[in-house]
C-alpha cells in the first residue's frame, strides 16, 4: 500500500493551521464591525455619510448587521470545515484515510460548504441594494462556481470513501 508523503501532509497541515488561523483573525474583525454597527452608530453615521458608499446611509443599519451576521456564519462554517480537514489529513498520515469516519468528515465538510454558498446569496442580494453604483462593496457575496463544484466534490469524495471503507472491510472479512 503506497504511503502518503510526509512532506506534503506537513505543509498540508501548515496551511491548514494558517488558514484556521486567518479565519480566526477575520471573525474578530468582523464582530468587531459588528459591534460598532450596533453600538457605535452614529458615529459610523457621520464616517460614512458624505463616503459615497451607500445609497441611504440612515437606513443601512439594519441590512449591514445582518450581513455581518451572515458573515460570521459563513466563518464558522469555515472554521467547522478546516477542522475537518485537519482531521482528515491526520487520519491519512495514520495511513487509515478510507475509515468511515472520513467519509462522515467529508460529508460535514460538504455541508459547511453548503452553508457558505446559501449564506453568500443573501449577502450579494442585501449589498447590490444598499450600495452606490460603482462601490466594492455592491459585488459582496453570491453563488460561486467553485463553491458549487467544490460542495459536489465533497460529497462524491464521500461517497467514494464510504465505499472504500466498505470494501476493505469486506475484503478484511473474507481473509
Amino acid at each position: 500500500m503506497p504511503t502518503a508523503s510526509p512532506a506534503l501532509l506537513g505543509a498540508t497541515r501548515g496551511l491548514l493551521w494558517l488558514f484556521l488561523g486567518l479565519v480566526t483573525v477575520a471573525t474578530l474583525i468582523v464582530v468587531a464591525i459588528g459591534g460598532s454597527l450596533a453600538f457605535a452608530w452614529p458615529d459610523v453615521l457621520t464616517h460614512f455619510k458624505d463616503s459615497g458608499v451607500f445609497l441611504d446611509v440612515t437606513t443601512a443599519r439594519a441590512p449591514l448587521c445582518f450581513m455581518m451576521l451572515l458573515f460570521l456564519a459563513i466563518l464558522v462554517a469555515t472554521a467547522y470545515m478546516l477542522r475537518q480537514l485537519q482531521a482528515l489529513v491526520a487520519s491519512a498520515a495514520n495511513g487509515d484515510p478510507f475509515a468511515p469516519a472520513s467519509a462522515h468528515r467529508l460529508r460535514r465538510v460538504g455541508w459547511a460548504l453548503v452553508v457558505t454558498q446559501a449564506a453568500a446569496l443573501p449577502i450579494h442580494w442585501i449589498s447590490s441594494r444598499i450600495v452606490a453604483t460603482g462601490s466594492d462593496l455592491g459585488s459582496a457575496g453570491g453563488l460561486s462556481l467553485g463553491g458549487v463544484l467544490a460542495i459536489l466534490l465533497a460529497f462524491v469524495l464521500a461517497a467514494v470513501f464510504e465505499q472504500g471503507s466498505a470494501m476493505r472491510d469486506e475484503l478484511e472479512g473474507t481473509v
